[in-house]
């Protein structure tokens, strides 16, 4: 499996939660952006195309998005692209094109990545794959290993039940570590602030169940190859909008105790 790699975590250690930054209209905005890729075989059934141009058309909205989020300032992206599920049950010749997909993409982009200073990773059961795949997620993640402008976070053969059987695991045979958080795919990543789904379903689909405890959630009937910058933003204003108090009192109630 490929190694955790470590970064500065952004939390305040003053209350144990995330400092939010500011945008230039005074919106607060999430940090950490979790992202279910969903509806790339529907789009394609409806148009007549094979799954695989569904999948190719979602890669490119997953390239924009990355410019989309490095422009509003967003620090981690975090972007379900294979489920453990889709891995194990999906027929192998869409499995194969999927994974195709991904070595295309790695091979287009990491020197695009590099050059705008994302940092790439990967979480999930990576072993797993095919030695080619590992091969190029690898030579991606130690291309952009020292970058420090946003965090490109791909879950590839990943699944939160799966995270959470190999963290108890690795807790109970080695005397390193005295908590599950610790033994995480990636211990150092943050709380994620907002995640958004595409395709219309409504449910986590397990994904980062640890990470999404105290999440904001958007979900949007638009089929991901159809997800846009003006979408995105969407989920930004909605995510701006609410209060997020992690257990605590409102300000005025608090103030008045």
């Amino acid at each position: 499996m490929i190694p955790h790699q470590e970064f500065g975590s952004k939390r305040d250690s003053s209350d144990g939660f995330e400092s939010v930054d500011l945008n230039d209209d005074g919106r607060d905005l999430p940090r950490h952006v979790a992202v279910i890729m969903d509806g790339n075989g529907r789009w394609a059934t409806m148009r007549e195309k094979s799954r695989v141009e569904g999948h190719s058309r979602g890669a490119e909205v997953l390239r924009d998005l990355v410019r989309w989020s490095q422009e509003r300032g967003l620090a981690e992206l975090t972007c379900y692209a294979l489920s453990t599920e889709n891995f194990q049950q999906r027929p192998s010749d869409e499995v194969d094109s999927l994974l195709n997909l991904l070595g295309t993409y790695l091979k287009s982009e990491r020197e695009e990545l590099d050059r705008l200073q994302v940092c790439f990773r990967v979480i999930g059961r990576t072993a797993e794959l095919p030695e080619e795949t590992q091969v190029l997620l690898q030579e991606t993640v130690d291309l952009t290993r020292k970058n420090d402008n946003l965090v490109l976070r791909l879950a590839v053969n990943y699944g939160g039940r799966a995270e959470l059987e190999d963290a108890a695991r690795l807790l109970r045979s080695s005397s390193e570590f005295t908590s599950l958080a610790q033994c995480l795919y990636e211990p150092e990543m943050s709380d994620v602030d907002l995640l958004i789904r595409s395709g219309g379903e409504k449910r986590f689909s397990n994904f980062l169940p640890w990470q999404l405890t105290y999440s904001e959630l958007y979900f949007t009937p638009v089929l991901w190859p159809d997800f846009s910058e003006k979408e995105f933003d969407l989920a930004l204003g909605e995510y701006s909008s609410r209060s997020r108090r992690f257990g605590r009192l409102p300000n005025r109630e608090a103030e008045a105790e």
